[in-house]
């Protein structure tokens, strides 16, 4: 059993991480950003779970709420098609709060369209990518890149379009590149795969990209 932490509990992948990970027998703590909107787990609190407050602009927030962790699971999101900075910000804080907790592991979410000249999507994807999506993906872009330049042991993980529908276990995983046709991940699916590859070694310093 491990301790995750995970910023951005209350969203839909990140609460979906949450579930997975207690369903593992892993103890988790939910960090966001007001402990009191938190949505229950299976109607109620597990004793496995702890919801703390967790901003991941607030440098002393993220601190407090990864420290005495094994592992950092950031699942955060802005509400809209535009960060304003908001990942790279947060990666920032994680590598200054996790150099200081002494905590090394790190799994973050992107995106496949991150990578905007991947070969294996659509023309009509990499156009949207590089216009419509720009700022947001730029944004991403640069996490992967703080995390890159740190010491910590981080795995940038890079869904493709996420739906809402039953986990299948089927699909496909490729090193920094979207797998061949493949266009949607399943929430149950992605959230597995993160569970898995915190605890585990075979993704480390990687940008596994997901897809059925």
């Amino acid at each position: 059993m491990s301790k995750l932490v995970v910023f951005g509990a209350n969203g839909a992948t990140g609460h979906a991480i949450v579930e997975q990970a207690l369903r593992d027998g892993h103890h988790v703590r939910a960090a966001v950003r007001d402990p009191a909107t938190f949505r229950p787990v299976q109607g109620e609190l597990p004793p496995d779970l702890e919801v703390v407050r967790g901003n991941v602009l607030d440098r002393e927030e993220v601190r407090a709420a990864l420290s005495g962790q094994d592992a950092v699971i950031s699942a955060i999101g802005p509400p809209g098609s535009r960060s304003g900075g908001l990942y790279s910000a947060s990666a920032r804080h994680f590598v200054t709060a996790m150099t200081e907790e002494g905590v090394d592991r790190i799994v973050v979410l992107s995106s496949s369209g991150v990578r905007h000249d991947d070969p294996h999507h659509p023309l009509w994807y990499r156009a949207v990518a590089r216009t419509l999506m720009r700022e947001l993906y730029g944004d991403m872009r640069a996490m992967e890149h703080v995390l890159e330049g740190s010491l910590l042991d981080w795995t940038a993980v890079r869904p493709s379009r996420i739906v809402d529908a039953p986990a299948t276990g089927n699909y496909r995983v490729g090193d920094a590149e979207n797998p061949e046709g493949g266009t949607a991940i399943n929430r149950d699916d992605l959230a597995r795969f993160v569970v898995r590859a915190t605890t585990e070694d075979g993704w480390s310093r990687r940008r596994p990209t997901i897809a059925h």
